[in-house]
C-alpha cells in the first residue's frame, strides 16, 4: 500500500492547472492535505501544496518521485482555508494554485536557485595542477568551490568579483563542476545574539578587579552589570569588540544566546489610552451586533454612518467582545495610507495582540506576522485586502472599513473582491461581518434592502459636531469672469482665512504629476507612450515624461517630433503643478504633497500624515488617498479640484465614484470642535452625484442611481464578466475576441437573459506593446456563463484575462 500526494506546484504558469502525483516517504507519513512541501519538478525543486491523498493498494504498480521535504512544522492550510481557496477558484475562474497562493506571505515559500559543486568523477588534485599552469585564476575558483560546495554564484561573485562568471562558464563547459537547482526557503526567522553574565553582579565585580589591565573586558562586564544584557550588534554601546566578547565567553564570564527578532515596522506605534464614553447611537449599534457574536452564527451588517460618527470605536468594542471569547478578528482598510491611524487606536486598546499586514511590508515582516498569528501569539490582524487571508483558526469578526472602496478588488489574478471573500470566510467560521461606510456601495445597500445584510445607522457626528458647510463653484463662471487659475477665487479666500487662523486645510486633485499631457500648439500632436496607448505625464521633479502604465520614462522634447515646431506646451494640472501654484499664491504656506510619487518608500504615508497631524504643515495636497479616513481635528477646510472629472469616464460606476469621493473628502473637515467648510469645484454642478455629494445625502443619490442601474441591467440588477483578449498585433486581438464571442453565442443561443457586448478596444487599448480587446457579458446570474467559459478553456489561456464582477468595465 502506498500513500500518494496530489500536489499543486506553486508556479504562475496559467496553462498548468492540474495536480501532480508524488509518493510520500515513510518519514513523512503524517503529511496530509493542507501541507506545503518541497518537490522535484523537472530539474528544479519547487514548493507544492498538497490538496489530496490517494491510497494505492498495489505499491509496485506505479513509480513516482518522492516528496523531498516539508516547509513547515505543521499543516499550513486548514479546512476553512482550503474551502475558501476552492470557492475563489470556482467563483473567479482562476487556477486553484493561484487562489491558494493568497494564503501564504509572499508569492512562494521557496526560491529555486543554482548552486555549483565539483563533478564527482573529477580528480580535483590533478585538475588543479593543470588549471594552475594554464588558468591560475580558474584554479582558485575551483579550489574554493571544492571546499564550500554547493555554493551559490552570488557568493562566488562576492568572493572573486564579477569576472568569476567567466571561470564558472569554463568549468561547467569542461564538466569540471556541475550546476544544480537547490531550494532556498524564503520565509525564515531572524535571530540576534544576546550576551549576559554567567555570574551574579557581586561575583562579576570581583572578576573585574582581577582584569584591571584589560579595560575593554572590564567595560563590557560593567555594562552587563548595569544593563543586564547586550545584543551583539550593539557592541558600540559598550565601546568593545567581538574579540573581547569571544575572550569573555572562553573564560566563562559571559554567555551568548540566540533569540528570535520579530520584524514589525508598527512596533512603536501606540496611542495613549483614552477613556471613551460611547454615544447613544454607538451603544444601540453594538446592542444589535453582540447577540449575533454570542450565537457564533454568520451575520453580516452594513454600518452606514456619516463621516465623523465614530464607526472606529464601534469596531474596537466589537473586536474586544470577540477577543473576550478567545476568537480572532480581521480589520480591513482599503488603503495602506489608512493603516497607521487605525493601528494606533487598536494598539492603545489591545497592545501586542495586534499585528499588521500589507504589501508594503518586507517579506520578513509579513512572515513574522503570519507566524505570530499561526502560533496564537496575537489575535487581531489589521491590514489592506490581503489581510483577509490571515491564518486564523477561529475568526469571530471581520470588519471592512470604507467597504465601498474599489481598492478592495484585486486587479490581477486572481481578481477577487475582498467583500465576497470576507463573507465566505465568516460563513464558514460562524463569524460576524461589519461593513462600514458613509457612502456604501450601491450593491451593498441594495442587498441590505433585500434583507441580505442588517442595516445599522449612525446619523450624528461625535459630540454633535456639525457636518461642514459646502460651497459648489461652477468653474464655467470662473472662466467667464476671466479667472483662469486652477484654484477658484472662493477656494483662495477659504485657504487665506483658514491659514490665517492657524488652522489646516486639505486639497484633493485626482491627478498626479505636473501636467496631464504635453502638446504641440502648432500641429496638435500629443506626446504619447511608445508602448501604451496613453499620453505621457510630465513630472517637474527630474523634468521627465512618465507613463503611468508601463512606467517608461522619456525626456521632454525641445521641438515637436511631428512638425519640428518649438511650441511645445504643458496642458492640464497635476499635483506637482498645483503645489507650485499654491506656493505662488501663498508664499509663506507650508505644503506637503501626498501621491504615488511621494509615497513610494515604506512607511512614507505614515511619515507624511504624522507630520501633518503634528501641525508641521498647513496644507495637505494630494490625490484621492488624502480623502479617506484621516482624522485631524485642526483641519477645517477642504478644497476639491476637478470634482467631476471621473464623470467623463466610460464606466457605469463613474457617478458612484464621484459621490463617494466628494462625501469622503468633505468629511475630513470640521471633525473637531471647529466648524468646517468645503469648496467643490466642478464643471457639472447640476449632476445628481455632485449635488448629493455636496449635501452628504446618500439616500437621494441612491434613488437616482438605482433607476439608471435597473434600466441598463447593471449591478445590482445584473452581473458582469469582463474578458480582455491580449495580443501583440491589434488585428490578432480583435480576431481572437470575435472568435470567442462567436463560440459563446453558439453555446448560449437559447439563453434570453445573457447579453454579450463587443469586442471593443479597451479604453487604454495598448499597454506594454500589447493590444487589448474587451468583451462584456451581462447576465441575471453568472452560474451558467462560468460553466461555458470553463468548457471553452478560456480559464487557462494566457492571452485571456477574466474579471468576474469587475469594479470597472474600462
Amino acid at each position: 500500500m502506498q500513500r500518494i500526494a496530489q500536489v499543486l506546484i506553486n508556479i504562475t504558469t496559467k496553462n498548468i492547472n492540474k495536480a501532480f502525483s508524488y509518493s510520500i516517504p515513510d518519514h513523512l507519513d503524517y503529511v496530509d492535505a493542507g501541507w506545503r512541501v518541497l518537490v522535484p519538478f523537472g530539474n528544479r525543486k519547487l514548493e507544492g501544496f498538497v490538496i489530496d491523498i490517494i491510497i494505492e493498494e498495489d505499491s509496485n504498480r506505479i513509480e513516482l518521485k518522492p516528496i523531498i521535504d516539508i516547509l513547515d512544522n505543521d499543516k499550513w492550510f486548514d479546512e476553512h482555508m482550503m474551502h475558501t481557496a476552492r470557492w475563489i477558484s470556482e467563483y473567479y475562474l482562476c487556477n486553484l494554485v493561484d487562489a491558494m497562493r493568497l494564503f501564504i506571505p509572499g508569492k512562494s515559500g521557496v526560491k529555486s536557485v543554482v548552486a555549483y559543486s565539483v563533478e564527482m568523477e573529477v580528480d580535483t588534485e590533478t585538475t588543479l595542477v593543470a588549471l594552475s599552469a594554464k588558468y591560475p585564476e580558474y584554479s582558485q575558483v575551483l579550489s574554493y568551490i571544492e571546499t564550500h560546495s554547493p555554493i551559490l554564484s552570488v557568493k562566488l561573485e562576492k568572493k572573486f568579483g564579477p569576472s568569476v562568471l567567466k571561470a564558472i562558464r569554463y568549468l561547467v563547459r569542461n564538466k569540471i563542476i556541475i550546476a544544480e537547482s537547490i531550494a532556498k526557503k524564503m520565509g525564515t526567522h531572524r535571530y540576534k545574539t544576546i550576551m549576559s553574565l554567567l555570574m551574579d553582579a557581586e561575583a562579576t565585580r570581583e572578576q573585574i578587579s582581577k582584569l584591571a589591565k584589560k579595560p575593554a573586558q572590564c567595560r563590557l562586564l560593567q555594562y552587563l552589570i548595569d544593563h543586564g544584557q547586550l545584543a551583539s550588534d550593539e557592541l558600540k554601546k559598550s565601546n568593545t569588540s567581538h574579540e573581547t566578547v569571544k575572550k569573555l565567553v572562553q573564560d566563562g564570564l559571559i554567555k551568548l544566546e540566540k533569540v528570535q527578532v520579530v520584524r514589525d515596522s508598527y512596533a512603536d506605534i501606540c496611542k495613549a489610552k483614552n477613556d471613551i464614553s460611547l454615544t447613544a447611537e454607538q451603544q444601540q449599534v453594538l446592542e444589535k451586533i453582540m447577540p449575533k457574536m454570542e450565537a457564533r452564527k454568520f451575520q453580516s451588517f452594513l454600518l452606514h454612518g456619516i463621516t465623523g460618527s465614530g464607526k472606529t470605536q464601534v469596531y474596537i468594542e466589537a473586536v474586544a467582545a470577540a477577543r473576550q471569547k478567545n476568537r480572532q478578528a480581521i480589520v480591513l482598510v482599503p488603503e495602506i495610507a489608512l493603516t497607521s491611524q487605525i493601528v494606533s487606536r487598536f494598539k492603545a486598546r489591545f497592545g501586542d495582540d495586534v499585528v499588521v499586514m500589507h504589501s508594503k511590508l518586507s517579506t520578513g515582516e509579513r512572515y513574522d506576522a503570519w507566524q505570530r498569528l499561526r502560533g496564537k501569539q496575537a489575535g487581531i490582524v489589521i491590514g489592506a485586502r490581503s489581510a483577509i487571508f490571515a491564518p486564523l483558526p477561529d475568526v469571530g469578526i471581520i470588519i471592512m472599513d470604507e467597504e465601498h472602496e474599489f481598492t478592495y478588488k484585486q486587479e490581477e489574478t486572481p481578481r477577487y473582491h475582498t467583500r465576497q471573500v470576507a463573507i465566505t470566510r465568516a460563513t464558514l467560521s460562524g463569524a460576524v461581518v461589519i461593513m462600514g461606510s458613509a457612502t456604501p456601495a450601491i450593491e451593498t445597500y441594495f442587498q441590505t434592502q433585500m434583507g441580505q445584510h442588517t442595516l445599522l445607522l449612525m446619523s450624528k457626528r461625535i459630540a454633535n459636531a456639525n457636518l461642514p458647510a459646502v460651497t459648489i463653484v461652477d468653474m464655467r463662471e470662473e472662466l467667464r469672469k476671466k479667472r483662469r487659475s486652477v484654484i477658484s477665487l472662493p477656494l483662495q479666500e477659504l485657504l487665506q482665512e483658514t491659514i490665517s487662523r492657524g488652522e489646516q486645510a486639505i486639497i484633493l486633485l485626482n491627478r498626479r504629476g505636473y501636467a496631464t499631457f504635453v502638446m504641440c500648439r502648432e500641429c496638435g500632436h500629443i506626446v504619447r507612450c511608445k508602448h501604451c496607448d496613453i499620453s505621457l505625464v510630465y513630472h517637474s521633479v527630474g523634468k521627465k515624461l512618465k507613463c503611468h502604465y508601463c512606467q517608461c520614462i522619456e525626456t521632454v522634447p525641445d521641438i515637436c517630433p511631428e512638425c519640428n515646431s518649438r511650441y511645445i506646451r504643458f496642458f492640464g494640472t497635476g499635483t506637482q503643478k498645483l503645489q507650485e501654484e499654491i506656493v505662488t499664491l501663498f508664499p509663506h504656506i507650508r505644503v506637503v504633497r501626498m501621491d504615488q510619487d511621494t509615497t513610494g518608500g515604506r512607511m512614507a504615508y505614515d511619515r507624511i500624515l504624522e507630520a501633518f497631524a503634528k501641525g508641521e504643515y498647513d496644507l495637505l495636497l494630494g490625490t484621492q488617498m488624502v480623502a479617506k479616513g484621516h482624522d485631524v481635528k485642526n483641519v477645517t477646510a477642504v478644497g476639491i479640484i476637478a470634482a467631476d472629472s471621473i464623470l467623463n469616464l466610460p464606466d457605469f460606476r463613474a457617478a458612484e465614484r464621484v459621490y463617494a469621493l466628494l462625501t469622503q473628502a468633505a468629511g475630513r473637515a470640521g471633525r473637531g470642535d471647529k466648524a468646517g467648510k468645503v469648496v467643490v469645484q466642478t464643471y457639472n454642478p447640476e449632476h445628481y452625484a455632485v449635488q448629493a455629494g455636496a449635501n452628504q445625502d446618500y439616500q437621494s443619490f441612491y434613488e437616482s442611481e438605482i433607476v439608471y442601474r435597473k434600466a441598463l441591467c447593471y449591478p445590482p440588477y445584473g452581473q458582469i464578466i469582463k474578458l480582455t483578449v491580449q495580443a501583440k498585433e491589434e488585428s490578432m486581438a480583435r480576431n481572437q475576441a470575435e472568435q470567442i464571442i462567436k463560440e459563446l453565442r453558439s453555446l448560449m443561443a437559447e439563453s434570453k437573459t445573457v447579453e454579450i457586448i463587443g469586442p471593443f478596444p479597451a479604453p487604454i487599448a495598448k499597454v506594454n506593446d500589447i493590444f487589448r480587446m474587451n468583451i462584456i457579458i451581462k447576465a441575471k446570474d453568472l452560474t451558467n456563463v462560468r460553466a461555458y467559459i470553463t468548457s471553452m478553456g478560456l480559464t487557462i489561456r494566457p492571452d485571456v484575462m477574466i474579471d468576474v464582477e469587475p469594479v470597472s468595465i474600462m
